[in-house]
């Protein structure tokens, strides 16, 4: 009867979720601006804008360029950024790489919505890194022999620093990087520590502020048995604190790497961080250091 009962109150609770609220009941809703620009140091400026919603139009939102938009302003101190439009993709776009350690200035003005403002940050890069991968130096998760990946960096003792790691391999067969997974130790078992939807780790220095970490990761053998070129990428992206809340909310919101709606039932709502004044969105930066092991 216990488990009956549960299992009542949940289809109490998923039915509830789906009654449908009249229009005469939902609070006025003033549209905004949305933003939406992560910005590093391996490409140049690419700003995507558009308008909100409330979750109850059937109306989705929509990119906007020229007619609606009146200036996209951006700066780097006194410097002003030059910005173009690109009607194909709806995006401003500049031919400037983003600098580490540097702050940029956004403003946006428009005919039908409020202006809005924001300041984002690129962190320094990484300190020191340095890769490598042992041939048949671990055991994966299935028992087998397999390589092993290493990499060392040094973490500055000055700030609180929030980091991004991808370990991927290279499949000549499509050409691309991608993800593996892999029994995890260190950090990246830390509760603070979070999956990423690609495949990367989120973690902050907080456990090892201002010294040097390695991590390492074992991928299932035969993996690059038979690559030609390429072998293994890693990459470590240093996240501004606006870019860490953004993410670590995002995915919180997302349900994280494997979640369900089941697990999160009983939560309550993850609001998505934004640090777009007058409106949503993220304008925020990150520092990104890659090694390619062949």
């Amino acid at each position: 009867m216990k488990y009956i009962s549960i299992f009542l109150i949940t289809t109490i609770i998923i039915s509830s979720c789906e009654e449908e609220i009249p229009a005469d009941k939902l609070n006025s809703y003033t549209e905004k601006i949305v933003v939406n620009e992560i910005f590093n140091n391996d490409k140049p400026f690419s700003i995507q804008i558009s308008n909100s919603k409330i979750a109850y139009n059937e109306e989705n939102p929509t990119l906007l360029g020229p007619d609606e938009i009146i200036d996209v302003s951006l700066k780097e101190g006194d410097k002003i950024i030059h910005l173009s439009f690109d009607a194909f993709s709806k995006t401003y776009f500049s031919t400037v790489l983003p600098v580490p350690g540097k702050q940029y200035n956004l403003m946006i003005s428009s005919k039908n919505y409020i202006s809005v403002y924001s300041k984002g940050y690129m962190p320094q890069n990484v300190s020191n890194m340095a890769s490598t991968w042992i041939e048949n130096g671990g055991i994966d998760m299935n028992g087998n022999k397999s390589d092993m990946l290493k990499v060392t960096f040094s973490d500055d003792a000055s700030t609180n620093d929030y980091y991004k790691i991808n370990f991927m391999y290279y499949s000549e067969l499509v050409d691309k990087f991608n993800s593996f997974d892999f029994k995890t130790s260190d950090i990246l078992t830390a509760a603070s520590t979070m999956k990423t939807r690609d495949g990367g780790f989120l973690f902050s220095d907080e456990l090892f502020n201002g010294t040097t970490k390695t991590l390492t990761a074992i991928p299932p053998s035969g993996l690059v048995k038979s690559n030609t070129t390429y072998k293994y990428l890693i990459t470590i992206e240093k996240l501004s604190k606006d870019f860490w809340k953004y993410y670590t909310t995002l995915e919180q919101y997302r349900g994280g790497a494997n979640g369900t709606f089941a697990t999160d039932l009983f939560k309550g709502a993850v609001v998505v961080y934004s640090n777009i004044n007058n409106g949503l969105g993220i304008f925020a930066g990150s520092s990104v250091k890659s090694d390619t092991l062949k």
